[in-house]
């Protein structure tokens, strides 16, 4: 799935690096600083973001994207400036929980025993069959 990057005139990006761009952006809040367009290819930022995409990257092989998007976007996360920090997991974990609770939630559990017999006849009356009876 891909996602409108902020900072390259509407390309789209890979979840990592949206998530990069949310993360970059509390720093750049911190800081007081403005993140210009195609801001990563910055020198005073490239090394930032290549360290924070490398944790995108093994957050989002352990965690939901949305979870960590959510956790990004969430209130108590303004003034966490990088994917490492310990606070941040467990917002992640939180937002994981609840899209795993809603999923369960949603699934329909199935017999799919290989004892379990259909019924293939047709119980309903053809408009011929109904024809025949009526002469």
């Amino acid at each position: 799935m891909k996602y409108p990057s902020r900072y390259s005139n509407g390309k789209q990006v890979t979840i990592s690096q949206y998530i990069t761009e949310l993360i970059c952006e509390n720093k750049a809040k911190y800081d007081k600083e403005d993140l210009g367009y195609r801001f990563w290819t910055n020198p005073k930022w490239s090394k930032f973001y290549r360290d924070q995409i490398a944790t995108a990257n093994k957050l989002v092989k352990k965690y939901n994207g949305n979870a960590i998007i959510k956790a990004l976007k969430n209130q108590k996360a303004n003034k966490i400036y990088s994917l490492r920090a310990p606070g941040l997991i467990k917002l992640i974990e939180h937002e994981q929980d609840l899209i795993d609770k809603t999923n369960k939630d949603l699934s329909k559990n199935y017999d799919r025993s290989e004892n379990k017999k259909f019924n293939t006849k047709n119980n309903k009356a053809s408009k011929l069959s109904k024809l025949k009876e009526l002469e």
